[in-house]
C-alpha cells in the first residue's frame, strides 16, 4: 500500500530547467504575437505591463478594471461577454498550447531520491514525473489536468461571486462607480473563470478519501501553499484517518522560503514535531 504522497507544484518543473513560470507564458505569447494582448489590456489595463502581475497570475486574474473595460465599450455590457470569452476561450487553449511546446529537457534529479512507487498530487500540466521519473500515470493525479488533454486543462482564479463583489467593491472605492447592472454582469462572467477549487474537492471527494487515507508521509516539492489551491492540501489531510502522526519534508528554494511554508502548515494544523528539516534545493 503506498504511504508515501508527494505534492508537487510548478517549482519542481522549474528546478529542472523547464520554462514554466507565468512570466515565461508572457513572454512566449508576446514572441508568437498572440490574442491574448487586446483581451487582457481591455480588461485588466496596463497592470498588465508589471512584472508582480504575472507572479500572481492567478490570484490577479479575478481583479477586473471595470473602469477600463466599461470605457473601452463605452459602457456597453459587451464588455462582460469579452470577459467570459477571455477566461473560457481564449486563454485555456492558449495556455495549452504553450504547454504543449515547452521543451522537455528534464532530467532525473538523483539526488531527490524520488520514489516512482509513491503516489503523486501534481499541480503541474506536464508530464515530467511519467517521462523522467518513469512513475506510472495510475499514480499521479494531474488535478488541475495535462498536456495530455490539453482541451481540459483547468486555469483561472478562484474567486467566486461574493469574492469578486468585494473586489468590486475595493475597487469602486478609488474609482468612479459604473452602472450597477454592468458591474453585475461583469462579475458573473468573471465568475466561470474561476477554478472552482471547493466544488473540485467535493466532486473528488471519495477519490480523496480513497486514495489518501493511510498516507503517512508527505513531500513537497515546488508548491509554496498558495491561498488558491491551499484547500486541496486541506482535502488531502482531511481524507487521512491519522493525519496528526503524518511526517512532512518540505523543499523549498528562495531563502526564507522554509520558515513560510511552516508557518502555513502549522497554520494548517500540522504539529511542529512531525514537520522535518526542509531541504533547499
Amino acid at each position: 500500500m503506498n504511504e508515501t504522497l508527494y505534492i508537487i507544484g510548478n517549482g519542481f518543473d522549474l528546478h529542472h530547467g523547464l520554462k514554466t513560470s507565468y512570466s515565461d507564458f508572457r513572454d512566449n505569447c508576446a514572441k508568437k504575437k498572440t490574442v491574448l494582448w487586446q483581451p487582457l489590456q481591455e480588461i485588466y489595463g496596463d497592470a498588465i505591463n508589471n512584472d508582480m502581475w504575472w507572479s500572481n497570475f492567478e490570484e490577479i486574474l479575478g481583479k477586473i478594471n471595470y473602469g477600463h473595460l466599461t470605457k473601452t465599450y463605452n459602457g456597453d455590457a459587451l464588455g462582460a461577454v469579452k470577459v467570459q470569452n477571455f477566461l473560457k476561450g481564449v486563454l485555456p487553449p492558449l495556455f495549452g498550447e504553450w504547454f504543449e511546446e515547452i521543451k522537455d529537457t528534464a532530467v532525473v534529479d538523483k539526488q531527490l531520491g524520488i520514489d516512482p512507487k509513491s503516489l503523486f498530487f501534481s499541480f503541474n500540466y506536464t508530464l515530467t514525473l511519467e517521462t523522467v521519473y518513469h512513475v506510472k500515470a495510475g499514480n499521479v493525479w494531474h488535478i488541475h489536468g495535462s498536456i495530455k488533454d490539453v482541451d481540459n486543462i483547468v486555469v483561472g482564479h478562484d474567486s467566486d461571486d461574493r469574492k469578486l463583489f468585494v473586489e468590486y467593491l475595493a475597487y469602486e472605492n478609488e474609482h468612479s462607480p459604473i452602472d450597477s447592472a454592468i458591474a453585475d454582469d461583469i462579475r458573473t462572467m468573471a465568475a466561470s473563470g474561476a477554478k472552482c477549487v471547493e466544488s473540485r474537492i467535493v466532486r473528488y471527494g471519495e477519490e480523496f478519501s480513497n486514495q489518501y487515507h493511510n498516507i503517512k508521509h508527505i513531500i513537497v516539492m515546488g508548491f509554496s501553499f498558495n491561498d488558491i489551491d491551499k484547500p486541496y492540501i486541506e482535502a488531502i489531510m482531511n481524507a487521512n484517518t491519522n493525519v496528526d502522526s503524518v511526517d512532512w519534508t518540505i523543499y523549498y528554494h528562495e531563502d526564507g522560503g522554509d520558515n513560510k511554508m511552516i508557518d502555513k502548515l502549522t497554520q494548517m494544523g500540522v504539529k511542529r514535531n512531525r514537520i522535518n528539516k526542509p531541504i533547499k534545493w
